[in-house]
């Protein structure tokens, strides 16, 4: 018998395990599909981790209705969820003040999005007292100390975990085959989605599907939007820069992006980019044109930064919609089915707002909403040993081995910590990479891939030869040659 749910969400980004998250607060039996083996896999992995003040949408555009008003939702949603969100406020830069107008237009502009404290400063002596080593050229900026950095994977795994610890059901390796629209009874919702593995019932679809929520809702017979892919290029630097750059610092935008930015990250790395490449198929690849473009794009903000502390390069791609608009609400075909796409830059930003938008939408369609007095807002964080004593130690680590044998030399991540990943979901390498920061520091897996494939392995009761970086056929391993037997 195929299982009914009251609410079927398909993609497992920010926005579709922000809004599981939420719809776990009610008596409510909901589902999450997911085509890769974890969360944020898709766009949400790759971006600049930035929480925007709101003042870059135009007036009037969803977007601009979702920006600021998420923003200010942060640190309620990140709070109880032990996720790190750091205010650091972010800079538009101009090096001519006869453009200064435009400085004044974003400002305007923003008030109207209704972001708080926004101001323009003129002169290097001002701006470099707020950030010292910017370019001596930069004249003005529009200052927004509301902005800051979060970072979005960390984030996505805790919603995970909260949603699922108050009784959201997770598929993944669930690719959406097809969806049909069924006859109503008590056993069947109006909507049959077809998986790779399975059948689900559900009386409302989410459409939460990133770069795909296009193809998901043509599967409904809704060809009212398409997804067009962008590309954005990234570098990251080490964060023993932690400090250099103090703000997310954005040159003036363009029609198409908003430039390349150089920001602090949530977790103390320096990041340059993106850039913006429209795609007719998604890639990820990184081109040397394009990360030309991000570095020459980053030293005209910091010409003094070590480029010498460049870690690794990597791409992310957005789910720009034809109107270049987010694309929010009932499709006008198939009723309760609720389109979320298009979401690309300031999504992250917006998250915590369409969550509880699409929670209002759906009680408005008929979604019987009643709180759940068991949920509980709270997730614990997995322990950081780096940062603890001894005795904070012992308190956390019923095996105190665990808690010293450091398997991530440039990150200093403990086995206990894998372990832990493990425990909680993380069945591949980059699970435990997103959620532990192992394989993210200098040697980038170099001297730890070996031992967590070792660590996968035992944990999941599976060979070597079987452990995946992404799940799919991104196997390591051929042949095992030889075991290395670890010291006590």
């Amino acid at each position: 018998m195929t299982k009914k749910y009251d609410v079927l969400i398909i993609g497992s980004g920010v926005i579709g395990t922000g809004i599981a998250r939420e719809l776990s607060r009610y008596k409510l039996n909901v589902a999450v599909l997911e085509k890769e083996p974890d969360v944020g896999w898709g766009t949400t992995k790759a971006n600049s981790g930035i929480v925007h003040a709101g003042y870059d949408a135009t007036p009037g555009t969803v977007k601009a209705s979702f920006s600021a008003a998420g923003n200010k939702k942060y640190d309620r949603w990140t709070e109880p969820l032990s996720v790190p969100f750091k205010r650091v406020g972010s800079f538009v830069s101009t090096e001519d003040l006869g453009q200064i107008n435009e400085l004044h237009r974003l400002r305007e502009q923003g008030e109207e999005n209704g972001v708080e404290e926004l101001e323009i400063i003129e002169g290097t002596e001002e701006i470099k007292e707020l950030e010292p080593n910017i370019s001596d050229a930069v004249e003005a900026v529009l200052h927004a100390p509301t902005a800051g950095v979060v970072a979005p994977y960390k984030l996505t795994v805790a919603l995970y975990e909260n949603a699922r610890d108050n009784g959201v059901e997770f598929f993944f390796n669930s690719r959406v085959e097809g969806i049909d629209l069924a006859q109503v009874s008590e056993s069947n919702g109006r909507f049959t989605v077809k998986a790779s593995d399975h059948d689900l019932s559900s009386d409302f679809v989410v459409n939460a599907a990133g770069i795909f929520s296009g193809k998901i809702a043509n599967m409904v017979g809704d060809d009212s939007f398409s997804i067009n892919p962008a590309r954005g290029e990234y570098h990251l630097l080490d964060h023993e820069l932690q400090g250099y750059v103090k703000k997310i610092n954005f040159p003036l935008p363009s029609k198409d992006s908003k430039g390349i930015l150089v920001t602090p990250a949530a977790e103390g790395s320096i990041i340059f980019g993106p850039n913006h490449q429209p795609l007719e198929e998604p890639s990820l690849a990184t081109t040397k044109a394009g990360l030309d473009e991000v570095f020459n794009g980053a030293l005209n903000l910091f010409p003094g930064i070590d480029t010498g502390k460049i870690v690794t390069n990597f791409a992310g791609l957005r789910a720009k919609a034809g109107t270049d608009d987010f694309v929010i609400g009932e499709s006008d075909v198939a009723p309760g089915f609720i389109n979320v796409g298009g979401i690309q830059s300031p999504g992250l930003t917006a998250a915590p707002a369409i969550a509880g938008h699409v929670i209002g939408l759906l009680e408005e369609k008929g979604l019987s909403v009643n709180e759940d007095p068991g949920f509980d807002p709270t997730r614990e964080p997995i322990p950081k040993f780096s940062e603890m004593t001894p005795e904070e130690i012992d308190v956390y680590a019923d095996d105190l081995s665990a808690a010293k044998e450091i398997v991530c030399r440039c990150e200093e991540v403990t086995r206990a910590e894998i372990e832990e990943a493990i425990d909680r979901g993380a069945d591949t390498l980059d699970g435990i990479k997103f959620r532990t920061r192992s394989r993210m520091g200098n040697c980038q897996g170099g001297f730890c891939t070996p031992r967590l494939v070792e660590i996968l392995s035992e944990k999941l009761g599976v060979s070597p030869k079987d452990v995946t970086k992404k799940g799919d056929d991104s196997y390591l391993l051929a042949e095992e040659t030889k075991r290395v037997e670890q010291y006590e």
